[in-house]
């Protein structure tokens, strides 16, 4: 699977175009920059996923489906993230569900739903790639805030939890903000997985 990262809006969100076999997806269109549009109007995405509905993550998503088509997939718990920021929650083709298996071409993302940034955050592994598109659960050195309206410090150390004890050091962390990094070395060196109780 082919993996293309474009930085858009005022927070410096990682954006990240998938292709694979022909069939593409865009995970996180928070805004929509020019080499972004571009880089859609060769792919024409099947989906456009969310991790969460934090507008530096979703605000380009109904103009993204509504010029270059695709499917906007997010977690139901996320509606109330839209409406405490005072947003109507974007119309859903579908909503994401913990395990749920989305097939791109011959390759397959697995949704697990890991709140605490927000009540319906979820991270899109990328088995065969052992990939993980985190959104805002896992930074390099650090991890997402969980003061705004729905964040849960309970709920994010929690989700921190499952996340690192269920994947090997090699896992590729590709993060809703800054630069990759891999789960080995978060777990050696990000003080909020080495401090969790």
């Amino acid at each position: 699977m082919r993996i293309e990262r474009f930085v858009v809006g005022p927070l410096l969100t990682n954006c990240y175009l998938l292709e694979a076999d022909g069939e593409a997806a865009v995970i996180d269109p928070g805004d929509l920059s020019p080499e972004l549009a571009t880089s859609l109007l060769k792919a024409k995405p099947r989906y456009i996923l969310l991790t969460h509905g934090h507008f530096d993550h979703a605000g380009a998503a109904e103009e993204v489906r509504r010029r270059f088509g695709g499917e906007l997939l997010y977690h139901e718990a996320e509606r109330e993230v839209f409406l405490a920021f005072g947003r109507s929650p974007p119309e859903a083709d579908g909503y994401l569900a913990d395990g749920q298996v989305i097939r791109l071409g011959n390759e397959c993302l697995t949704v697990k739903h890991l709140p605490g940034h927000s009540p319906g955050s979820v991270v899109f592994l990328w088995e065969r790639g052992k990939v993980a598109f985190c959104g805002d659960l896992l930074f390099a050195g650090s991890v997402g805030r969980w003061d705004l309206p729905g964040g849960s410090f309970v709920e994010l150390q929690e989700s921190l939890r499952k996340f690192a004890s269920s994947l090997g050091p090699e896992w590729k962390i590709y993060p809703g903000h800054g630069e990759p990094t891999d789960l080995g070395t978060e777990k050696s060196h990000n003080p909020f997985l080495r401090e969790l109780p």
